[in-house]
């Protein structure tokens, strides 16, 4: 499909495409589609968190089966998924 468009709209649709870290082509077609394309900032850093949380539970759960630990201390993992879900929560509210 070939169609012609002004140099402002151009420089919008790339720049919004950028901002959402989509292809041109992919926020074109959500666009006309009449989905919302919703730009959420701050997810990366949320998202390795929760890596790293994830890493850490498998390490305990690891270090267990072998018996080298009986009893966890998960009050910090509790406080690092409230954290997370605050977080969230946050990039949820701004998106709107």
């Amino acid at each position: 499909m070939n169609f012609r468009i002004s140099e402002e709209a151009d420089l919008l649709i790339r720049r919004k495409a950028a901002q959402a870290q989509m292809s041109i082509t992919d926020y074109v077609i959500c666009a006309a589609a009449g989905k919302k394309v919703i730009n959420y900032e701050g997810l990366n850093e949320v998202v390795s968190q929760i890596k790293r949380l994830g890493n850490n539970v498998n390490q305990l759960v690891i270090l267990a089966r072998q018996e080298r630990i009986q009893v966890v201390n998960l009050a910090p993992v509790l406080e690092e998924l409230s954290m997370i879900h605050e977080e969230l929560a946050d990039v949820l509210r701004q998106g709107r």
